[in-house]
């Protein structure tokens, strides 16, 4: 294996697009603006918003997506001279380099929400526009160009862009990757798709740079089985906590102002119950140890499964962070997917447990209300155009949201998208009914009616004025906009 050595002109480049090489202004959540389609606001401002450039010392990224750090680490260990660079400066690097490697997310806009804002507002993603602008700066490079990350699976759907790219990894990279850069390092033709399966947990390495706002994951995969997803058909694997808290005190170290724990489902940290009930002691030790380092904790995702089985869980995780005093309040991302149990036993069972999915509707209003008590604002998604979706159940998921109206929260309604990392694979793409622009209606009436409150919890401590003025004068204007669009659509749906 080819061993690195101390230089300033590295074989080995790493970056994302600018859409992901950001903090987002540190709130990891406002990144989901980067799927705004070009056309809706001036670009200009959408990246002033949503994805001002990260802190650079010439050109290398202080902070990087978390994934591309594992990679990063992987690389290190293995002896390669790496270096992880913002894309706008990328050129400067490319003179020695042989290899580049890009960690993507949403590549050519056909990721849920892309598809979704693009179906209702038109346009193109601007996700897809930085990575066109990346691939551009790339044109005169003659080396080997890899690409991996969850976006991936999108250059299967799109094979023209195979003729720039010499290799796709699909699927966790970390095993396969140092042998593929080492025959790109060595001019060797690579496959043109490797597809990688879940790595033991022995073999993830720590990150030795700080992640994007601190993200650390402490498990991997779900287990729970939806046909839809990609990370619920794989085995969760636990991150044991002396590698989660080293990864809180390199983030803590250099600034990042804060930690996210990632999982698919944080509560099901240490959870080996095959009904999915949450280890309520393993869970509370994980943020015990996390806050001995830091006070500034978040939660990416968690199920309403968890919340419903365990209220007690939340409760005592809002005591312990101080969440309505220290913090103002507990973002969080989760699913909703649909209201109809038919639905759900058919795609998703395993979302579900330990309920059954005749009990969905008691479970998310359970879940909602416990939330709500404790501060937790859910950032929650439905997944509509699934294969041999019916009206009525549709209509019986127009049913929950009406009923979840009091609950602090946004519903952001998905079009489902046959990824080729899930087993629904191969399905038809569905097109909008009527009945879908009814739940569209619905679910952005339900998100005005909060969007005032929740932008204030958001944005309470934000110290960047200018930004937080821009934040709340956006929110103005989307609700001016809906005020002028809701009649036709009422009309459309109705």
């Amino acid at each position: 294996m080819r061993r690195s050595e101390a230089s300033s002109k590295p074989e080995v480049i790493l970056t994302a697009p600018a859409t992901e090489m950001s903090t987002h202004h540190g709130k990891e959540f406002m990144g989901f603006g980067t799927c705004t389609p070009t056309g809706v606001m001036p670009n200009w401002l959408v990246k002033f918003f949503f994805y001002p450039k990260v802190r650079c010392k010439k050109g290398i990224a202080k902070f990087a997506p978390y994934g591309l750090r594992k990679i990063e680490s992987v690389l290190i260990e293995k002896g390669f001279n790496v270096a992880t660079v913002h894309p706008y400066d990328i050129g400067r690097y490319l003179r020695y380099a042989k290899v580049v490697g890009i960690s993507v997310m949403d590549p050519l806009g056909f990721g849920p929400a892309s598809m979704t804002f693009a179906s209702i507002l038109g346009g193109t993603p601007t996700t897809k526009v930085e990575f066109i602008s990346l691939m551009e700066k790339l044109k005169p490079f003659k080396g080997k160009i890899i690409v991996g990350g969850p976006g991936a699976w999108q250059f299967e759907w799109d094979e023209r862009w195979m003729d720039n790219i010499d290799c796709v990894v699909v699927g966790e990279g970390e095993e396969v990757v140092p042998d593929l850069f080492e025959r790109a390092l060595n001019g060797e033709e690579l496959p043109k798709i490797v597809t990688s399966k879940g790595v033991d947990v022995e073999r993830i390495p720590a990150i030795k740079n700080p992640s994007v706002n601190g993200l650390v994951e402490v498990s991997r995969g779900c287990g729970r089985g939806c046909r839809f997803c990609s990370e619920t058909v794989k085995r969760r694997r636990d991150i044991p906590l002396q590698k989660i808290v080293e990864e809180v005190e390199l983030n803590v170290r250099s600034g990042t102002g804060g930690i996210l724990l990632h999982a698919e489902d944080v509560l099901l940290y240490g959870c080996n119950d095959p009904k999915f009930i949450p280890n309520e002691e393993r869970v509370l030790k994980l943020f015990q140890e996390v806050k001995k380092v830091t006070w500034n904790i978040g939660v990416s995702h968690c199920s309403l499964s968890a919340v419903a089985s365990k209220p007690s869980l939340v409760e005592r995780i809002t005591e312990l962070l101080e969440v309505g005093e220290r913090l103002p309040m507990l973002g969080v991302q989760t699913g909703l997917e649909t209201g109809s149990p038919r639905i759900l036993e058919r795609y998703m069972r395993g979302k579900a447990l330990p309920f059954h999915p005749n009990e969905w509707r008691e479970v998310v209003e359970t879940a909602f209300a416990v939330m709500h008590d404790n501060l937790w604002i859910p950032a929650a998604t439905l997944l509509i155009c699934l294969p041999e979706e019916r009206d009525e159940d549709v209509i019986k998921t127009i049913e929950l949201v009406e009923d979840l109206k009091d609950y602090r929260s946004l519903i952001v309604p998905l079009v489902f998208i046959p990824m080729e990392v899930c087993s629904l694979r191969g399905a038809p793409k569905a097109n909008l009914r009527d009945v879908h622009w009814e739940l569209l209606y619905k679910c952005m009436e339900h998100d005005m009616r909060w969007v005032d409150e929740l932008s204030e919890y958001y944005l309470e401590g934000f110290r960047n004025a200018i930004v937080k003025f821009g934040y709340r004068t956006f929110a103005w204007w989307v609700k001016r906009a809906w005020k002028k669009r809701k009649e036709d659509l009422k009309l459309y749906a109705f």
